[in-house]
């Protein structure tokens, strides 16, 4: 029997390492809106890490693993995994029938262990080098989303390079639905801005710009995710979807990192 939340569901058992009760058959006809929507709890997971981490460790460098951890460990695990396979088969020099056989590949080459190694090891730097500032719950649970809405704009400006499998699966995205989807996800966030700045003009920068790096860091790794996969695969896959989600996080942190710098030069 079906279950209005059986599209949510079905999208959180995608995106999450956690058993949750999804239906037998998954329905993703509203993975538009509620792609974007799951970042919230792998957010909320980054901050419950950097939160216990923080009682535990001194520093900034042992909080980040921390935080890491409980985010990968809960949620992005797979799209690591879908990173590693991307770099796998994009990378190597074959046509596009036999990169897609690669992706299929369970081992994991160098280019993919290289490609994990650099975005973990950038995630920890820049986790360290936010923790403490002003702002910074925002970060974590905004990156998340981000990244996951990167991972909706690529059904939207691509199509599925294999007839079955996860991305044919992925169809009939609407912007209007993703662009929604990204705004319900930054509530958090955005209350976080609210919660964590003093004056209502630094709460309103904090929003907005907490809301223009998502939407520019998930333009920059969705679109560069499509645009890749259609030239060296001839269209998205699901590991698509997972490299799109661990760039769009990692645009979002680099973005932060750039920000708080340049003020703190200022």
């Amino acid at each position: 029997m079906s279950s209005p939340l059986d599209p949510f569901l079905s999208v959180l058992a995608l995106t999450c390492r956690i058993r949750v009760p999804a239906p037998a058959e998954p329905d993703y006809g509203r993975a538009d809106f509620f792609l974007p929507l799951t970042g919230v709890l792998p957010g909320l997971a980054a901050l419950g890490g950097w939160g216990l981490g923080s009682l535990v460790f001194p520093g900034p460098w042992l909080p980040a693993l921390s935080a890491l951890a409980a985010q990968y460990l809960a949620f992005n695990l797979f799209h690591l995994d879908g990173l590693a396979d991307s770099a796998d088969a994009g990378l190597a020099l074959a046509s596009p029938e036999r990169r897609l056989a690669i992706l299929k590949d369970p081992r994991v080459g160098v280019y993919g262990l290289f490609a994990a190694f650099l975005v973990l090891a950038a995630r920890t730097a820049g986790l360290a080098a936010l923790g403490g500032r002003p702002g910074f719950p925002a970060v974590l649970l905004a990156a998340p989303v981000a990244g996951r809405f990167a991972a909706a704009l690529v059904p939207l400006t691509a199509r599925p390079a294999r007839p079955d499998g996860l991305g044919a699966r992925m169809r009939d995205f609407r912007p209007q639905a993703v662009a929604s989807g990204l705004l319900a996800g930054l509530a958090p966030a955005f209350l976080a801005v609210l919660a964590g700045l003093p004056g209502e003009g630094s709460v309103l920068a904090g929003i907005l710009g907490t809301g223009a790096g998502a939407l520019a860091a998930g333009l920059a790794a969705g679109l560069g995710t499509a645009i890749f996969y259609r030239r060296r695969f001839g269209g998205f896959t699901g590991d698509a979807l997972g490299a799109a989600v661990e760039l769009g996080e990692l645009a979002f942190l680099l973005g932060a990192c750039a920000v708080a710098g340049t003020a703190g030069g200022a």
